[in-house]
């Protein structure tokens, strides 16, 4: 549950007090308090938050524009339900983007340093060995963006960082913290076929290693159940 005091004892304005909301249903949404599916309605959230339905209308929308939740004719406001489509072609335009670059960082791994990247993946294991599910996830799409940026390719890192946040999301949202140490290896291994020069290698590891993921998230997902909206905002109010 939040950790937010019980209510903002201060004036707020709109515009923050539409983020304090956004982040604090995100949040729940990411901890697995919301599961995919589950209803959103307006008034136990509108009692909860001490807010008017025009407010809680207003952010259903920018989650809505994220992905996060789902605006469904009759059935109102859900989380964002698992589209297997849609998974599957980011991280099919993932692979695309990805196994080119480290095809050409092989190709001249003499002239590059990945000393920045072993360490990310230092990194990576102390959060995963600590329990950090979050943090890791944060540090995984960092390795795949900081091997697009020593590639110097702007116009596809920008790309990548789209498909990436994306893809961060889709596991926050649905993967369970089990058998991903494994990439942790996998990523050394990248970096290893990378320094060695071996492009043919560097590509199929990183193809495997997409595909990891992708199938993962293909996966039947876990079914929204009753929940109280009220009872798990109850901490957050907004006092002007």
């Amino acid at each position: 549950m939040s950790s937010q005091p019980k209510g903002l004892n201060h004036s707020l304005k709109n515009n923050d007090i539409d983020e304090y909301i956004y982040n604090t249903i995100l949040d729940a949404i990411l901890n697995r308090q919301l599961m995919p599916g589950t209803r959103l309605v307006e008034a136990p959230l509108c009692k909860a938050f001490g807010v008017t339905r025009g407010v809680i209308r207003r952010i259903f929308v920018k989650l809505a524009h994220d992905k996060i939740i789902q605006i469904q004719p009759n059935r109102g406001a859900i989380v964002a339900q698992h589209d297997p489509e849609e998974t599957f072609a980011i991280f099919e335009a993932r692979s695309m983007l990805e196994l080119g670059t480290v095809k050409k960082l092989a190709q001249k791994s003499a002239q590059i340093n990945l000393k920045s990247l072993r360490d990310l993946v230092q990194k990576e294991e102390q959060a995963l060995s600590h329990g950090h599910w979050k943090e890791w996830i944060k540090l995984s799409g960092e390795f795949h963006l900081k091997l697009s940026e020593i590639n110097n390719n702007a116009l596809i890192t920008n790309y990548l960082q789209t498909l990436i946040a994306r893809t961060s999301l889709l596991i926050r949202m649905y993967e369970t913290p089990t058998h991903h140490s494994c990439s942790i290896e996998e990523h050394t291994a990248i970096l290893n076929a990378i320094e060695n020069g071996d492009e043919q290698l560097a590509a199929s590891l990183m193809e495997e290693h997409l595909d990891d993921y992708g199938k993962t998230l293909l996966k039947e997902q876990p079914t929204s159940h009753h929940t109280d909206l009220l009872e798990i905002f109850k901490n957050n109010k907004i006092v002007n």
